[in-house]
């Protein structure tokens, strides 16, 4: 469904109104936090930018932000792997998308045909 200028413009708006916010609550994280989220965001712009990302972003700030109010080390929230961290919430995102589905349509076929194989 197409959708005319005037929405086109509008959700540009919003996408920026919600980034700004995500924006300014990442500044609010301790020092070792908003590193740490930062560079997330970089990690994961080179693989994902779909409608989700700021959503998605939102996310693990939540996640964060839990970590620091309770006082824990940024490292004991997200794990030592912190690019296996951002890699498995993109698995999760690709999930969910067409190119996910398909990923496990194929994946289910070739299983059922080698399947059919060895009967």
């Amino acid at each position: 469904m197409r959708r005319g200028p005037i929405a086109v413009l509008r959700k540009m708006r919003d996408d920026k109104r919600e980034w700004r916010a995500h924006v300014a609550r990442t500044k609010q994280l301790p020092p070792d936090y908003r590193l740490v989220m930062e560079e997330i965001e970089k990690f994961m712009w080179n693989f994902a930018w779909d409608d989700t990302m700021v959503a998605t972003f939102d996310d693990i700030l939540d996640l964060l932000e839990e970590g620091a109010a309770a006082g824990r080390p940024v490292l004991e929230v997200t794990g030592d792997d912190v690019a296996g961290f951002a890699q498995s919430i993109l698995a999760e995102m690709q999930a969910r998308t067409w190119q996910g589905k398909k990923a496990d349509q194929l994946n289910a076929r070739v299983h059922a045909k080698l399947d059919e194989e060895k009967s």
